[in-house]
């Protein structure tokens, strides 16, 4: 058998550092900047952001970026909330110097855009392949980000894509985060049939809904295991499970790796 080409799998691109899904609870940045592009997508809330000498409001569906070196913020007010996705992106100043000149002559930095609800579930798979131990998990999420911004670029995809059941299950999947729910439950508040959700779901959002929900919440604790010393047991309260080792179990599932390893 011929030995395959090294050179195959020498691709030069982007690189997503982190992509993390960042709590509701967070209500202030102080100014600060970064050495790679930082981009937002807002699951749901409303807030602001500083950038340099404007602020801009965002709210749920929103995508936007900043450019190295720019000073910017999160503001929440006392009665709102955000809850994003914050990935940085490292750019070779060589190698992908197109792209960054494509991305601020055809979105720019600090403009919003309206993708609504149908990039959850592109976010909470870019956000698992980021913590993976895996170098091939860690590409892949590099090589979906990169595609996701040509997408962009070159569909400027409106917010009017999502259908009106489909958005109200991911409200409901966020705003219940902390609550042990099944699919029964969820069809309840819709009152849809549980076949036709599911293909109206999947179509939408990319994966079945209780998939996606157990993404939004093992991306919420992975998120409380990184910032605080919380005990396993109330990290696993906080996102609806209430036994820590069958929480414990499916996280090593989701992410590669055990809770207590992730936080180290």
């Amino acid at each position: 058998m011929a030995e395959a080409d090294p050179s195959m799998y020498d691709i030069d691109i982007m690189r997503v550092s982190s992509c993390i899904l960042v709590p509701r609870t967070l209500r202030i940045f102080e100014p600060h900047v970064h050495g790679g592009y930082e981009v937002h997508y807002v699951l749901s809330g409303r807030g602001a952001f500083d950038l340099r000498t404007q602020t801009i409001g965002v709210k749920r569906g929103d995508f936007f970026y900043t450019r190295p070196g720019t000073m910017h913020r999160m503001v929440v007010p006392d009665e709102e909330y955000l809850l994003q996705y914050i990935a940085i992106l490292e750019f070779d100043p060589d190698h992908d110097a197109e792209l960054a000149d494509d991305l601020e002559a055809m979105v720019g930095e600090g403009r919003i855009r309206r993708l609504g609800d149908r990039y959850h579930a592109l976010f909470a798979r870019i956000s698992r392949q980021t913590m993976s131990i895996d170098s091939r998990q860690q590409r892949a999420a590099s090589a979906t980000m990169t595609g996701f911004l040509y997408d962009l670029m070159v569909d400027m995809p409106s917010a009017s894509g999502s259908h009106p059941a489909v958005e109200h299950a991911l409200e409901f999947m966020r705003s219940h985060i902390a609550v042990a729910y099944s699919l029964d439950d969820l069809l309840a508040e819709l009152a849809l049939d549980k076949s036709y959700f599911i293909r109206l779901f999947k179509k939408n959002v990319g994966v079945p809904p209780m998939k996606y929900a157990m993404n939004l919440k093992l991306s919420a604790a992975s998120d409380l295991l990184r910032t605080t010393r919380e005990p396993l047991a109330a990290v696993a309260g906080r996102v609806g499970f209430d036994d820590e080792y069958h929480f414990a179990k499916r996280f090593k599932q989701w992410s590669g790796t055990a809770p207590g390893a992730h936080r180290r």
